[in-house]
């Protein structure tokens, strides 16, 4: 069983621990629904710890991504505010894929 990072000291052991640990994601859209930044930090950060931080820049108005850069940032708390997931509750008892 792998161990939790509590504190991550350079970007290689970020990149490091989101490889081999679960993890959660913060999504930002633009004006056009398009993914514009996307925060990965371990499934136990807390605010303040530091997560990589995805930016996606696109052709014009187009969906088509031009390029994207990774930088680390640190986690929010109020990103926390929706997460639902319970590993003791059965999100699907009948197998249909709807809940």
């Amino acid at each position: 069983m792998a161990t939790d990072i509590v504190e991550v000291q350079t970007t290689t052991e970020l990149l490091k621990s989101l490889m081999k640990e679960q993890n959660k994601q913060h999504l930002v859209r633009d004006a056009l629904l398009r993914m514009q930044f996307s925060f990965m930090a371990p499934i136990n950060a807390v605010a303040g710890t530091p997560c990589m931080c995805t930016e996606y820049v696109y052709y014009g108005t187009s969906n088509i991504i031009r390029a994207r850069q990774e930088r680390v940032y640190k986690w929010k708390a109020a990103w926390d505010t929706d997460f639902v997931f319970n590993p003791s509750t059965d999100y699907d008892p009948d197998g249909d894929g709807e809940l």
